[in-house]
């Protein structure tokens, strides 16, 4: 019901130009936008409330579009708030794509369950519990500039960027981080400078049914970035989809974090590269753990799913796909000076979910439980996890 009315409320704001294979002879254009309340339930952050608004400008030579806008405030009945305004011009200098982002984040309820990837034996499923969080705020920016120097249409990709975010942390007297005192609990800044290439086989950007992305990313953080931490890291990831008949694809996704350095504590839970991640836990790592519940300096993950294109239709003249997803997550981490457990340790999660697309906009809700606990939990949110 939830996901249907957001869909409606999206499309209903729509306008677009007659699709490509109606008109072959002329480029796509026109305007997606999206305009609606955030009134839903996420089982990481509790109730959501708050509004978010953005837009989708396409033009002819502009591919996937030509201008995304995107805004929000979002407040959760677990005591974090979201806020930021994101902006990317795929072709805004000569071939060259901009991605910006200001944002600020506050949790009241941070999660911290150690590190390791048998860290807090002792948890038994209270994410409220004061023992296994603190409270953390979190302004930040970034910036990136992606372009394919080798022509539009070659898959090779290359980026560089900057980051910049001031963590407050406030630990709880009961707590494990207070308890532990690891790197980071002073907090501070922490800039970095990242640099990165893909190649790109992907036959669609948003909604891809077929190829693949393969990507490099590092990361530098030091006084010369105006961090107070001084770390490195490395981010190996490959997506990979598989057109399985009309209606089926198989999409693969591996990711591999390694950070080395005076690490931050807050940033184990972090990935680097063009889509970051978090965990391990949540609804972007491994679906069905609670959010972040295993970080260290290592983290590793797959995601396998099976997305089945169930019917389409025509709305405002541009096609809509709805659709159904199975799917199964894993993964673990590795951090120096604790204990990891065997190596076949994987932390897995497995669930299914529906898709609604409509040009670059998809819609995805998740139901996944974790096997190791037998808790579930939900999550709705834009784009597909990869």
């Amino acid at each position: 019901m939830l996901t249907t009315a957001l869909l409606l409320t999206t499309l209903a704001t729509a306008t677009a130009a007659a699709p490509a294979e109606e008109l072959p002879q002329k480029k796509e254009k026109g305007i997606d936008a999206i305009a609606l309340p955030l009134v839903s339930f996420n089982s990481d952050l509790g109730f959501t409330y708050g509004g978010v608004a953005g837009a989708y400008l396409y033009a002819p030579g502009h591919s996937p579009y030509q201008h995304g806008i995107a805004i929000q405030a979002m407040f959760t009945s677990r005591g974090q708030q979201n806020h930021y305004l994101r902006y990317d011009g795929p072709q805004l200098i000569g071939p060259m794509r901009l991605e910006l982002r200001l944002e600020y984040r506050r949790e009241l309820r941070s999660p911290f369950y150690g590190a390791g990837n048998v860290s807090a034996q002792d948890f038994k499923g209270d994410e409220n519990q004061e023992r296994f969080n603190y409270r953390k705020g979190s302004p930040g920016a970034w910036l990136r500039l992606r372009g394919r120097p080798w022509g539009e249409n070659h898959p090779f990709q290359s980026y560089v960027g900057y980051s910049w975010r001031y963590t407050e942390v406030d630990t709880f007297d009961t707590s494990l981080l207070n308890e532990q005192k690891p790197v980071g609990i002073e907090g501070g800044p922490t800039g970095q400078l990242s640099a990165g290439v893909l190649w790109d086989t992907r036959d669609n950007e948003s909604d891809p049914t077929r190829g693949g992305v393969e990507e490099l990313s590092l990361r530098v953080s030091g006084s010369a970035t105006w961090s107070r931490y001084q770390y490195a890291g490395v981010t190996l990831s490959e997506r990979r989809f598989w057109r399985l008949g009309p209606r089926f694809i198989l999409a693969q996704r591996l990711t591999l974090d390694m950070l080395f350095g005076e690490v931050p504590f807050f940033e184990w839970v972090n990935t680097g590269g063009v889509s970051t991640s978090e965990g391990i836990g949540g609804m972007s790592s491994v679906r069905g753990i609670e959010r972040n519940r295993f970080a260290g300096n290592i983290k590793a993950f797959s995601n396998t799913e099976l997305r089945v294109r169930a019917f389409d239709f025509r709305l405002f003249k541009a096609p809509v796909t709805v659709g159904g997803v199975a799917f199964v997550d894993l993964g673990r981490v590795w951090h120096p000076d604790v204990v990891d457990g065997p190596w076949w340790k994987w932390h897995p999660g497995v669930g299914a979910g529906v898709r609604v697309a409509r040009r670059a906009a998809v819609v995805r809700f998740d139901w996944a439980m974790s096997p190791e606990t037998g808790r579930s939990r939900v999550y709705l949110n834009f784009g597909h996890m990869f």
